[in-house]
């Protein structure tokens, strides 16, 4: 009978020890300076113009490169001239102050659409001035279609020094 106690505790102890161990309700981390809230006006701008997925909407009006499988592509926008060669042709831009924002722009291709987008935040190395931009997204359950699948991103930022960004992708 004692045995059978122990050998129970034993078990109810590595369960335990299991749960803990595989508790997927806390998100990751995503490293870096998150953006910041942007106008209704910028916000309604994207909405309208860059959807999340090219999997929704097949023409994408900005000015993006065909990139491959595995690439990515991001815009480190710190002027009105810069954001109008990004922009679609003969589109009102929305305002954005760049002496106090940079607004980064961006798209990269996935397996397929079976992803969630989640945050974003811009990581700046003290010492080499390199910044990444890390791109957080959740695998949703079910099936999905082998399409691969472009998806876009923006965001607006508090002024960042340097012309060049990486994209570091987290799939969770």
């Amino acid at each position: 009978m004692k045995s059978n106690v122990l050998i129970l505790k034993a078990i109810l102890l590595l369960l335990g020890g299991n749960l803990v161990a595989c508790d997927d309700s806390k998100e990751p981390e995503v490293v870096g300076t998150p953006p910041v809230a942007a106008s209704e006006e910028v916000t309604a701008f994207f909405t309208t113009h860059l959807p999340e997925s090219s999997y929704n909407c097949s023409e994408v009006k900005f000015n993006f490169s065909e990139i491959d499988f595995g690439e990515t592509e991001c815009f480190l926008i710190n002027s009105t001239e810069e954001f109008e060669a990004v922009a679609p042709p003969s589109v009102v831009l929305p305002v954005i102050d760049f002496e106090k924002y940079t607004l980064i722009i961006g798209q990269h291709l996935l397996g397929d659409p079976g992803y969630s987008f989640g945050k974003q935040a811009v990581d700046t190395d003290t010492e080499s001035g390199k910044m990444t931009l890390n791109l957080v997204y959740s695998r949703m359950g079910g099936a999905s279609p082998t399409v691969i699948t472009t998806f876009y991103v923006w965001g607006l930022y508090s002024k960042l020094p340097g012309s060049a960004i990486d994209v570091k992708i987290t799939i969770i």
